[in-house]
């Protein structure tokens, strides 16, 4: 309840300050700080997926559209909004499939934020907003295409001197279902990270992060209903149809990066997850991991750069809504992804991706088992995937 309140009032300033802080601006009017930013992804993808498509195989095309603008309308305070194609009902997935006998696609508000720079330490951030950038996450845990709801608070803090060259704190709570008979589905969270240098090209970052997702069975009934769409639901259901356990994901990461070739820079980045509210069986399946080595830059003309991926998580780890939606599932995952990407032009880029996803959890229940608990959208097959993608960004 105490959460909630909070939010509520966030949000109720962040859209009264622009009228009660903006005064006399110096520089140009707001309307000339107007940004525009976009891009447009074409995509072929294929799967080989025995059991779920005829002969195992699916093809198709697909399109991706996103455009929109970022302006400083007072001193220390920006606002931004964007417009997305994709199922306005998918929160894990922009994409829209070539189909429908030539049907128009859908488009839609996707973000409407203001960020306020409050002091050089800290800035508020509220409204609908992309949180990928605004703090350490993987893949994993939550995918590119997310937009939440609610307000984040981000602190940093410069080093003095030596090794240490900064500390970042992020705060969030995020609205998740409004329930017009009883209390609201919501997450928060927070985490903190210093980042040091090695040397002249090289730096270190660690961190800890938890975050609780309080009735995550609303939006479980969402999913249930059809109301939501994108990923699977597979953690562990109880006799009556509801999530066994609660989602109280405590997680620790560390990122490195070596500069030292402009060429083929290094970067390499690890997460560990383990949920606190796991309950029943999930307590035997409720952590997950995943690691990235990415080496090279395909930012300019004729370079490129390889990655790749492990993900796992088991049933219970981490919750399913809006984690990684290429892997078609947020936990009982066993998956690699590989990456080679090259530059063509300014902006432009060409991606080559294969994802092979299986279960963590090979068959439910085990043998001999008496448990009474299921294993929602069990799937025990190997799912390959493939995708070939042309991106420009303007």
């Amino acid at each position: 309840m105490l959460i909630r309140r909070c939010l509520a009032v966030i949000l109720t300033l962040a859209l009264l300050a622009p009228c009660v802080l903006a005064g006399e601006r110096k520089g140009p009017s707001w309307f000339e700080t107007v940004k525009f930013k976009g891009d447009l992804r074409l995509r072929y993808e294929g799967f080989d997926h025995p059991g779920k498509y005829e002969d195992g195989e699916r093809n198709r095309f697909r399109l991706r559209y996103r455009l929109g603008l970022v302006a400083d309308v007072a001193e220390g305070i920006r606002i931004g909004a964007e417009m997305r194609s994709g199922n306005p009902l998918d929160p894990v997935s922009d994409n829209q499939s070539l189909d429908g006998a030539f049907s128009k696609k859908e488009i839609s508000l996707a973000q409407m934020y203001v960020d306020f720079a409050l002091s050089e330490r800290f800035s508020l951030i509220a409204g609908k907003f992309s949180p990928k950038k605004l703090w350490k996450v993987s893949d994993m845990q939550i995918d590119d295409d997310v937009v939440s709801e609610g307000a984040m608070g981000r602190w940093l803090f410069g080093g003095h001197g030596g090794a240490l060259s900064k500390v970042q704190a992020n705060a969030w709570a995020y609205a998740l279902e409004e329930s017009s008979s009883g209390p609201d589905a919501y997450a928060w969270g927070a985490q903190i990270y210093p980042e040091f240098k090695l040397g002249g090209h090289a730096k270190l970052t660690v961190g800890v992060g938890y975050e609780a997702t309080v009735r995550p069975e609303l939006v479980a009934d969402l999913t249930a209903a059809g109301k939501l769409k994108g990923n699977k639901m597979t953690h562990f259901l109880s006799e009556d149809g509801t999530l066994l356990s609660d989602f109280q994901v405590a997680n620790a990461f560390v990122e490195w990066k070596n500069s030292a070739s402009e060429r083929w820079p290094v970067k390499v980045s690890a997460f560990f997850y383990k949920n606190l509210g796991a309950n029943g069986v999930g307590k035997n399946n409720d952590s997950a991991y995943f690691a990235r080595v990415q080496i090279g830059d395909y930012k300019k003309p004729g370079q490129m750069a390889f990655r790749l991926s492990r993900y796992y998580a088991e049933p219970d780890a981490i919750f399913y809504a809006w984690t990684q939606s290429d892997t078609t599932r947020g936990s009982n995952l066993d998956g690699y992804r590989f990456d080679y990407r090259v530059g063509l032009h300014s902006g432009g880029h060409l991606n080559l991706t294969w994802y092979r996803t299986d279960s963590a959890v090979d068959a439910w229940p085990p043998t001999g088992s008496t448990t009474t608990a299921s294993l929602s959208n069990f799937d025990s097959e190997t799912m390959d995937r493939w995708q070939v993608d042309y991106i420009l960004k303007f």
